[in-house]
């Protein structure tokens, strides 16, 4: 960091003069434009990050920055003693196990490498220049009230520091390339793509064998004190206060290698703290770029450096072209391990403990909070923590605002069981889906939320009712939705659900609102508050259980499978089956939002009818089970479903009518 960014009072007394208080609550964008007018001017990530954070009592922040360990050590957040709430704590179990997983790619470490190369050839010229005593004009910026020879005892420094970065990258391509290559020797490829998973076991023997484990003593001396020593000098995080920092600023590796070395380094602080690496596995994944890559540059190299390292020819370097170094023969050129291929491997962590232990082990109190916590059982295991005090609460909306209900047939008497197998058998499940879509949307008013499986299955129903007339029976009543795939999609999309919520018949004459087809686990089903006429009833298709094919819950069941009784964890099955209860009871959650909302909640398959041949049932949230109607028939649902819309829509249009006498009964006083 630049000197002159290094000022917390300086910048305390500018924030305090420009508001005339000490506690302000500043807005981001507000801060940077206060900062960027200073003279000098203020970097505002140094006044939150340092100054602000410092100051604070109160601290909001997403997950992120106090899970993951590199943003929680980047913003020098420290939770010692703290108390910790985290709000929406039903995700804080993937969250913990994405903090402590960590992804490389092949084009990633080998781009880190070229730049190690690169930064550590022009710093041996300068080096060079320093010695032969050449000044400005050919190399060297004139300093003024500097020494030529504490100038070169910093490049010599930075010249060690390259020496162990290089080699550390060194060590790392040559087990990649080792891992890759017998993954690509094990497994077949299918469809241009081919899997390899390495359990603790072996993912441990590689390491061994690549001379990696050495890096697991992190104490003085240790060969990862001076990874990390050398990692910080060279990417400007110490001695920011250097009279030659502005200077060799030139030689800091770019983001790229910087981010690449960091991961690694806590990658292996995590991996080999407290037995952590029967928690991972490796996951080796080659397959064809969706983008091609351009054809591949063979550079070659030349040795620069005393101790004989490869360095990077600079007459060759290109930024715009992919540069490939050779991690065995450094002077005939880096081979792909498959050419054409993208390789990029996984180390998974099938624990959540190992990131939420070490983000809140030194915290006074830790309260996860949720509307959707339930099921718990899974929490107490996964995070490793016994929490103390467990509460579910009761529904605060009077039991007549909600209409809950289990759907397990439709219109034709057909059961509803949206398994895989069955929603690909024949049409018949689909119809039926179309069908009570249909009927649905003719009875409620304003917003409809429907979730399924998959985006898949979305598509399917959607094809199948355009194809027989369905959609367009429906769109006659309602402007049909479809959640994007693409985030920056979702904000168009968005507002036309609230027009046509807001001002139906902008879009029809009988239009009465929207439905939005959406997917569990999506971007509908997180974040977005959908009150009162936003959302009046939510319709649940199926169990969302997690893709079974996809190769990190393979892995993840069979860890838990083999650890489950020394760890005291679920089973794989039982952890599975949480998964899909947890964001089907996420979804459901979607509508009901206050105390005088009312709306109605569908979740179509007999799975989930409250039954002894459905123990599993009982994972629902409590306040819906003790909601739920039961239905004798499917036109037993209809009848009973209209009638509580047309009672809710009474009664609403009498509250609104006592209002509009209340408003007015006001203004005559005034």
């Amino acid at each position: 960091m630049r000197v002159k960014y290094e000022r917390p009072n300086a910048i305390r007394r500018l924030l305090a003069q420009t508001t005339g208080k000490m506690n302000y609550v500043w807005d981001v964008e507000d801060l940077v434009k206060i900062l960027k007018c200073s003279k000098p001017s203020l970097c505002p990530y140094f006044s939150t990050a340092r100054v602000l954070i410092d100051d604070a009592d109160i601290i909001f922040c997403p997950f992120s920055y106090l899970i993951d360990p590199i943003i929680r050590a980047n913003s020098g957040l420290s939770l010692k003693n703290t108390i910790v709430i985290l709000d929406e704590a039903h995700n804080v179990e993937d969250v913990c196990r994405e903090a402590s997983s960590f992804t490389f790619m092949e084009r990633e470490l080998v781009d880190s490498a070229a730049d190690l190369y690169q930064k550590a050839t022009e710093l041996e010229k300068e080096l060079a220049k320093v010695d032969a005593k050449i000044v400005a004009e050919e190399g060297l910026i004139e300093i003024e009230d500097c020494r030529t020879g504490r100038y070169k005892e910093c490049l010599e420094m930075m010249k060690g520091h390259f020496k162990t970065a290089i080699n550390f990258l060194n060590k790392i391509l040559d087990w990649f390339v080792n891992v890759s290559s017998n993954a690509l020797q094990s497994a077949p490829m299918k469809n241009d793509r081919l899997t390899y998973t390495y359990n603790w076991e072996k993912l441990f023997t590689t390491f061994v064998n690549n001379d990696l484990n050495i890096f697991g003593k992190t104490g003085k001396g240790t060969p990862y004190s001076g990874l990390l020593e050398a990692f910080v000098s060279l990417s400007g995080s110490a001695n920011e206060n250097d009279e030659f920092q502005s200077y060799l600023k030139y030689y800091k590796p770019c983001t790229v290698a910087v981010v690449c070395v960091e991961k690694f380094l806590y990658f292996f602080k995590s991996y080999f703290r407290d037995d952590n690496h029967t928690a991972y596995k490796l996951f080796v994944c080659i397959d064809k770029p969706f983008v091609p890559h351009s054809q591949s540059d063979i550079f070659d190299i030349t040795k620069n450096l005393s101790n004989n390292t490869g360095i990077l020819d600079m007459n060759s370097f290109d930024k715009e072209r992919e540069i490939w170094l050779d991690s065995k023969t450094r002077l005939k050129g880096y081979r792909e391990v498959k050419y054409g291929y993208r390789v990029t491997i996984n180390f998974w962590c099938m624990r959540p403990s190992v990131a939420y232990i070490n983000a809140f082990k030194g915290c006074r109190s830790v309260i996860l909070a949720s509307g959707t916590l339930s099921p718990m059982d899974t929490f107490r295991t996964e995070l490793g923590t016994p929490f103390q005090q467990e509460m579910e609460g009761n529904q605060i909306i009077p039991s007549e605002q909600i209409f809950a209900a289990v759907i397990p047939s439709g219109p034709s008497g057909e059961k509803l069981c949206g398994t895989y197998r069955i929603i690909n058998r024949d049409d018949r499940f689909i119809r039926e889906i179309s069908l009570i879509l249909s009927h649905i949307c003719k009875i409620i008013p304003k917003g409809v939320l429907c979730f399924f499986s998959s985006y898949r299955v979305l598509d399917q129903i959607y094809e199948y009712m355009e194809m027989t007339g369905i959609l367009r029976q429906i769109q006659n009543i309602k402007l049909v939705l479809k959640e994007p795939r693409r985030s920056s999609l979702m904000n168009n999309v968005m507002m036309q659900y609230e027009n046509a919520i807001v001002n139906p018949l902008n879009f029809g004459s009988q239009c009465t609102g929207t439905l939005m087809m959406a997917v569990f686990r999506g971007k509908i089903s997180e974040g977005i508050d959908f009150a009162d006429d936003r959302a009046r009833c939510v319709v649940t298709v199926g169990i969302p259980f997690p893709n079974f094919t996809d190769e990190q819950v393979i892995e993840k069941k069979k860890y838990n499978d083999d650890y489950s009784t020394k760890l005291q964890i679920l089973s794989g099955d039982e952890w599975y089956t949480m998964q899909a209860y947890r964001a089907l009871n996420q979804a459901l959650g979607r509508c009901l939002r206050h105390r005088s909302d009312w709306g109605s909640i569908l979740m179509l398959d007999e799975r989930l009818l409250q039954t002894q041949r459905n123990p599993n049932a009982k994972k629902i949230s409590r306040w819906i089970r003790e909601q739920l109607r039961p239905l004798t028939n499917y036109e037993h649902f209809l009848s009973e479903l209209n009638s509580f819309v047309n009672k809710m829509e009474i009664k609403n249009s009498q509250l609104s009518h006592s209002n509009d006498c209340t408003a007015m009964n006001v203004a005559d006083e005034k």
